[in-house]
C-alpha cells in the first residue's frame, strides 16, 4: 500500500489551540490517539484505550479503535476535535 499522507486540521478545546498536522492514512485511530496524546499532553488514559476518543468533522466520524484513518474517509482538511473531558463530581 501507497504510504499517502493528509494535513488535518487539530483543533484543541474549542479553538485554544489549532494545528495543521500531516498524518499518514495507513494508521489506526488508536495510534492517532496515542501520537496526539504524548505530543499534545491531552492527558487520556490510554491505559484504557477503548475509552479513548477523537472525533472529526467532514467528515463527521467518532474516531476510535483499530480502523485506519483511510477506513473512516478522513481527507486533506478533515477537522479533528479534541476536547478536555473534565470530572464534574468536584
Amino acid at each position: 500500500m501507497e504510504n499517502k499522507n493528509i494535513t488535518i486540521v487539530l483543533n484543541i478545546d474549542d479553538g485554544r489551540i489549532i494545528k495543521d498536522i500531516e498524518v499518514p492514512l495507513d494508521i489506526t485511530a488508536n495510534e492517532l490517539i496515542i501520537a496526539l496524546n504524548s505530543a499534545y499532553k491531552f492527558g487520556m488514559n490510554i491505559e484504557d484505550i477503548s475509552s479513548c476518543y477523537l472525533r472529526s468533522e467532514n467528515p463527521i466520524a467518532l474516531l476510535r479503535g483499530t480502523k485506519t484513518l483511510c477506513d473512516f474517509g478522513l481527507h486533506h482538511a478533515t477537522v479533528i476535535y479534541y476536547k478536555q473531558r473534565r470530572n464534574s463530581y468536584g
